[in-house]
């Protein structure tokens, strides 16, 4: 089976970023895997927002972690004038690692359970277009693209 046996009918797709369509009426996710295939949907009606989430940037958080670590010894210990940088920088990357990045979109609708709200996360790189048509149709606010 592919995409256009589960549309209804006068339904058509609009955007689409594999595995998630935006149809005229609907979002879905279809994925067609060797043994069987995975299919969800959320209406119009049910969306609610599309947030844009953050993660941590893990590597600069532990580079900062040593550079403090690491500064902290020096100072102790061999009393360099290099371990002041080093122990300013480690707070600087240590926030910098903090503040985050912009890992994926996520889509919330009315009464969605956990499950369902990790089938609706699509990376950040590569689906603005398609978060834009979702917002375009639905009428949400366009700042948060």
């Amino acid at each position: 089976m592919s995409i256009r046996d589960k549309l209804r009918a006068q339904e058509s797709i609009m955007s689409d970023h594999d595995p998630f369509y935006a149809t005229s009426e609907r979002i879905v996710y279809y994925k067609n895997l060797d043994d069987h295939e995975e299919f969800a949907y959320i209406d119009y009606s049910r969306l609610e927002s599309v947030e844009i989430i953050k993660e941590p940037n893990h590597k600069a958080l532990i580079a900062g972690t040593l550079l403090i670590v690491g500064g902290a010894i020096m100072a102790a210990t061999l009393q360099y004038l290099t371990s002041w940088p080093a122990i300013i920088f480690g707070v600087g990357a240590m926030i910098y690692g903090g503040i985050g990045r912009e890992s994926h979109y996520q889509i919330h609708a009315s009464n969605m359970t956990n499950e369902e709200s990790s089938i609706w996360r699509l990376p950040y790189w590569g689906s603005g277009s398609f978060i834009r048509t979702i917002k375009t149709v639905v009428g949400l606010d366009q700042e948060f693209i």
